[in-house]
C-alpha cells in the first residue's frame, strides 16, 4: 500500500480514511475542524464577552438566557448597546453586550429556533 506523500510541517496530507490527516511528524489527526478557525478568535473579545456573561449571571442567574428570549428582544438590546457606544456612553462595555445579544440569537437559530421571531427569518 502506498502511503500519501508527507507535506511540509504543519501542512497535513488528507488520508483516504474519512476526516483524517497525516502531518510531517507522522502524527494523524481528525480533520473535522476544517473550515473552522478557532485559533483566530480574539482572546480580548472573548475576555470582554466572558465579563459580560459574569455580569448577566450575577444579575439574572446562570443560564437564564437559555430558557429562551425572543430574537427581536435580543437584537433590540444589541442595537441599543451599539447606539449607546456610538453616542460615547461608557457606563458599561456596550460592544461586548451587543456581541453577547447577537451571539445569543446565533445560538437560538440552531438550538431554540422557536425564539427566532424576525418575520424574514422565522421558521414558523
Amino acid at each position: 500500500m502506498n502511503e500519501p506523500e508527507v507535506a511540509a510541517l504543519g501542512e497535513p496530507v488528507l488520508l483516504p480514511q474519512e476526516h483524517l490527516a497525516r502531518f510531517a511528524t507522522g502524527a494523524v489527526r481528525g480533520s473535522d475542524a476544517d473550515g473552522e478557525r478557532w485559533d483566530l478568535i480574539t482572546p480580548i473579545g472573548l475576555r470582554r464577552l466572558a465579563e459580560t456573561c459574569a455580569e448577566g449571571a450575577a444579575k439574572y442567574g446562570e443560564h437564564n438566557w437559555q430558557k429562551g428570549i425572543p430574537a427581536s428582544v435580543m437584537l433590540n438590546h444589541a442595537i441599543r448597546h451599539i447606539y449607546l457606544y456610538l453616542a460615547g456612553d461608557a457606563s458599561e462595555d456596550h460592544l461586548a453586550h451587543a456581541a453577547w445579544n447577537i451571539l445569543g440569537v446565533c445560538h437560538f437559530e440552531e438550538a431554540l429556533p422557536e425564539m427566532i421571531d424576525i418575520p424574514a427569518r422565522s421558521t414558523k
